[in-house]
């Protein structure tokens, strides 16, 4: 074992080292909270009641009205999101479209084609707080990388997207002149609408 005054001087450097670096502490916690986007957007799969509280936590779907689960994972998440296309809903909301990256795309397309005939739910969060967006029935697999949020979002929602994400150009309708091509111009999105 070493002598005393060699493990003074050790507690000492550590305490001198500790000391020094406590000052950069409120930095380093800070950093985390830089590249957070000020809006959430998630989407969760349906899940199954038997699915333990560790992967499911329940939900009241709205149409058809009913209790039900969804994975504590969300399927799609904002990180995934590399365009928006806000628009106005018939009943005075607002609706976006979301085109999403290449590794959004794949994940979309395969919770579509391993969740079909069950729900994908989308929630939305802001600093005001969350709330559960649209319940969107999963009929066919989503090959396009799009998803759409038909109604039920607030204007400083869209706000918040459309300051977050990069616009969307609206879509081509057919017959209208071409526009003169700028930079690199990005296809609007191919949404259908379908009666509930």
């Amino acid at each position: 074992m070493g002598s005393p005054t060699s493990l003074q001087s050790v507690f000492k450097n550590r305490a001198v080292r500790l000391l020094l670096l406590l000052p950069l502490l409120p930095f380093c916690t800070g950093m985390g909270k830089l590249n957070q986007p000020k809006i959430s957007v998630r989407f969760y799969a349906e899940a199954q009641a038997q699915d333990s509280a560790r992967f499911a936590r329940p939900v009241k779907f709205e149409n058809p009205p009913r209790e039900g689960y969804i994975q504590q994972i969300p399927a799609i998440h904002e990180g995934m999101i590399k365009a928006v296309y806000p628009f106005q809903a018939t009943d005075g909301t607002w609706g976006c479209a979301f085109r999403l990256d290449a590794n959004g795309r794949i994940d979309l397309e395969v919770v579509s084609t391993e969740r079909r005939g069950t729900m994908l739910v989308a929630f939305v969060a802001t600093k005001a707080g969350a709330h559960q967006v649209a319940e969107m029935y999963i009929d066919r697999p989503i090959r396009d990388g799009i998803i759409v949020i038909p109604k039920g979002l607030t204007e400083l929602e869209i706000a918040a997207l459309t300051k977050e994400f990069a616009p969307w150009t609206a879509p081509k309708k057919k017959g209208a002149p071409e526009p003169t091509p700028k930079k690199k111009e990005v296809e609007g999105p191919q949404m259908q609408q379908r009666a509930n």
